[in-house]
């Protein structure tokens, strides 16, 4: 039994969920990607859950302070990849927790995340982490080859995208999976339609798309370049996970 996939993940998170980043934790001072990545998780878990939490020597945080507290760096180090992660889920994590759930229902979701996270290869023989710095590597590439042009990077789990122009000014910011970055910018519904369809034909090895339009940017109604490339995980198998992009 001690040698079951979950029950040594379950040993990782109760020896190492108080280790920090910075080494500063207990009860080994591990250090960075030495902490195995359940108990990295579990950590920044446990600080939210304290903060959010009423205990007899304090009220509860509300989600926002709660969160700005963890990435502000308050309750000690975390890893940067995963403080990112906790970020662009924030608004998610926020809806989950006010809305009303079925807990059976929560509680067989998570009961075949877990078999999932198991049987996956990469987790945890390949670290979760790495797996998504390789990601911001690739979005790192992708710009170094167009800089001084507006860029774009969208999220397609949270909704979060953010639209900066070559002078490093944020356009537009938004994490609102509802919100109608089209509309903002006057593109036409021909030209969404087309975008849309061209995404639909991307996959892991046809990353990218390419097309002209129409779009307002910054008071400046022209015709713009458009090119696009999709960020793909093993971890998602239903489409891309993201998708960076520049106007020019």
């Amino acid at each position: 039994m001690q040698n079951h996939p979950l029950v040594h993940t379950a040993w990782e998170i109760c020896r190492w969920h108080h280790e920090r980043w910075d080494g500063k934790g207990y009860p080994d001072g591990l250090k960075g990607e030495e902490i195995p990545i359940s108990a990295q998780v579990v950590s920044i878990v446990d600080v939210y859950d304290a903060l959010t939490s009423e205990r007899c020597y304090k009220k509860a945080f509300e989600h926002d302070t709660a969160i700005k507290m963890i990435l502000d760096g308050q309750c000690g180090q975390f890893n940067p990849v995963l403080l990112k992660c906790l970020k662009e889920l924030s608004l998610q994590f926020s809806k989950m927790f006010t809305n009303e759930t079925d807990d059976n229902k929560q509680y067989y979701e998570a009961q075949r995340l877990s078999d999932e996270i198991l049987k996956e290869k990469s987790l945890p023989c390949k670290n979760y982490s790495q797996h998504v710095i390789k990601l911001m590597q690739e979005k790192i590439e992708f710009f170094k080859m167009d800089s001084g042009k507006i860029s774009i990077e969208y999220n397609a789990i949270s909704g979060w995208v953010i639209i900066i122009n070559g002078n490093r000014q944020i356009l537009c910011q938004r994490d609102d999976p509802k919100f109608d970055i089209f509309k903002l910018f006057e593109v036409s519904s021909e030209d969404i339609q087309h975008i849309r369809a061209l995404l639909d034909q991307t996959s892991i090895q046809n990353t990218e798309i390419s097309l002209q339009l129409m779009a307002k940017v910054e008071n400046k109604r022209q015709m713009y370049d458009l090119k696009l490339h999709t960020l793909w995980s093993t971890l998602k198998k239903d489409g891309y996970i993201g998708i960076v992009g520049y106007l020019s």
